[in-house]
């Protein structure tokens, strides 16, 4: 069914706002029954196979009931999305009818402008006929530019609707997820995602940014990681336009393996990806880009933890100068990589936008010294005796912290990674500002003189020095 502008002008955003408002009351009424039914299914004193099959029955309607309440609050964030932008709609729509009724024009039920100037009788001067012909002249700039609103607002209108549309639907396909909740409270969270993205999704497609299926894979999974961290429609939109990003960038990801990392169990959590040894550089350089680009978030700072720098925004000019920096340090991918897989060690990709390496032989060994080294974009963790680099590697990454290594052998320390990757990327700006040789002489001076500002300027509580 087409949208007309007759239809917009009776749209009423109060009503959306009153479902979604009952609609919510309902689902936190059944949020509250959570430990009820966590109760009901111990059956205590019920033993024997008909009280497993009750409490089979009971894990079972919990179950829906986590489905139930993410339905419910993906329809009420949906509703309430639209209910907004209905209401921001009807503004602009009570201002093109004033704007249009100011100058006799008025704008029909199908958004055509229709002139309802009478007509002029013969001017009875020259001034008189120059004056009326400047006169229909404005008039007639005011018409176009009603034109265009007109068509701004028949294209907004018709987004709103495909975007609560497509929620609907979701929902009546059984394809809304409680994004694996293991709480009632966790599914209601798990809907808000699955709207918040289908309203991203749907602004990109808006844009001219996206076309073609709904979003899937490592995609849809970015479009999820900027939900769950608050990352705005436009800073997405912008991202996507400046450096050109489609579904099909994020296929270098695809046939590598991802490592999740969840230290504070929010449901809110971080990728790296295990790149297999016979990545070719441009790959690696690409995956590394794509894997910032999918956290949407490095959490640098953002959890009121004292650090060395002010955090700095996840967005397209971040994004810009990861990509540049990576054009300065291109010896880490074209070389560099090739050298840490041909001698036995392992990389991953990292939210913060560089690698992270361990293990290796003797000749690996050399280039990592303390807590690690980074050389350009690649920060080589200083465990050198690891049977499985690649198994060290998951471990180091899931766990959200710095790792080290003694005569005992690896060992998780307390620094988070956050920090300690901020500080490693800020070295590899470094490199990537001095060049190679350049760094290395600055680097081997201090040494001599006994200076640190290398390790000042990336950050000392950061890197593990205080």
């Amino acid at each position: 069914m087409t949208i007309g502008y007759g239809d917009v002008r009776e749209w009423d955003a109060e009503a959306l706002h009153t479902t979604a408002t009952n609609l919510a009351g309902r689902r936190d009424k059944l949020i509250g029954l959570q430990d009820e039914l966590d109760d009901a299914r111990k059956l205590p004193d019920w033993r024997g196979p008909a009280g497993e099959r009750a409490r089979d029955s009971l894990g079972d309607t919990r179950n829906k009931a986590e489905i139930l309440i993410a339905e419910l609050s993906a329809v009420e964030r949906a509703l309430q999305n639209a209910s907004d932008d209905v209401s921001a709609l009807k503004t602009r729509v009570a201002n093109n009818d004033s704007l249009a009724g100011s100058y006799q024009f008025s704008v029909a039920a199908d958004g055509a402008i229709v002139d309802g100037k009478p007509a002029d009788p013969p001017p009875k001067s020259r001034f008189e006929a120059e004056e009326r012909a400047e006169a229909q002249r404005h008039r007639e700039t005011i018409r176009k530019q009603l034109e265009q609103e007109s068509k701004a607002i028949l294209a907004a209108a018709n987004s709103i609707d495909a975007a609560l549309a497509r929620v609907m639907r979701l929902v009546q396909d059984g394809r809304i997820s409680d994004h694996e909740a293991t709480d009632l409270a966790g599914a209601k969270k798990g809907g808000e995602i699955d709207a918040g993205v289908v309203e991203m999704e749907q602004a990109l497609r808006d844009a001219g940014l996206l076309s073609g299926p709904p979003a899937s894979g490592h995609y849809r999974q970015w479009l999820e990681n900027a939900v769950r961290r608050g990352v705005s429609i436009d800073t997405v939109k912008k991202i996507a336009d400046d450096h050109d990003i489609t579904p099909e960038d994020f296929k270098v990801l695809d046939g590598m393996e991802e490592i999740r990392e969840d230290e504070d169990g929010d449901g809110t959590y971080k990728s790296y990806f295990l790149m297999p040894t016979d990545v070719s550089g441009d790959d690696a350089a690409k995956a590394v880009r794509m894997t910032y680009i999918l956290n949407a978030g490095t959490d640098y700072g953002t959890e009121g933890e004292k650090t060395d720098f002010a955090p700095t925004p996840y967005g397209s000019e971040e994004l810009r100068r990861i990509t540049d920096r990576q054009r300065e340090n291109s010896w880490s991918y074209d070389d560099d990589v090739g050298f840490v897989h041909g001698n036995g060690g392992r990389l991953v990709t990292t939210p913060n936008g560089m690698m992270m390496g361990l293990g290796g032989n003797l000749i690996q060994d050399q280039f990592s010294q303390r807590g690690g080294t980074t050389w350009g974009d690649t920060f080589m963790l200083n465990i050198d005796d690891a049977k499985d680099p690649a198994q060290q590697l998951r471990e180091v990454a899931k766990s959200g912290h710095a790792w080290y290594e003694d005569d005992n052998g690896a060992s998780q320390g307390s620094l988070d990674m956050d920090r300690l990757l901020h500080h490693e990327e800020r070295h590899s700006q470094q490199w990537g500002r001095e060049g190679y040789a350049g760094f290395l002489a600055s680097y081997a001076w201090e040494q001599v003189t006994g200076g640190n500002e290398t390790e000042e300027d990336a950050g000392l509580s950061d890197g593990g020095y205080h």
